[in-house]
């Protein structure tokens, strides 16, 4: 699952509290990957070469801009 399909399935949780919470573990999921991986292989993926990253920040705000298009009302034209 990519980012754009992570932010899409936790905006389907019923609170922002709780897409924040699944997108927090969805990337934490990925960053712990990655670090198993470097400590099997000790070649880096992340950034600047490090045996691990992660991008908290922008997944929640993917989540909050997600979050804020779908509540806002859909205008209609008259």
């Amino acid at each position: 699952m990519n980012l754009n399909e992570a932010v899409i399935k936790a905006c389907k949780e019923k609170t922002l509290l709780d897409a924040l919470s699944f997108i927090a573990i969805w990337e934490s999921e990925r960053a712990i990957q990655q670090a198993l991986e470097f400590n099997k292989t000790k070649v880096s993926t992340s950034s600047e070469g490090k045996c691990w990253d992660t991008c908290f920040k922008v997944c929640f705000e993917s989540v909050i801009k997600q979050w804020q298009k779908e509540s806002e009302p859909e205008f209609v034209e008259r």
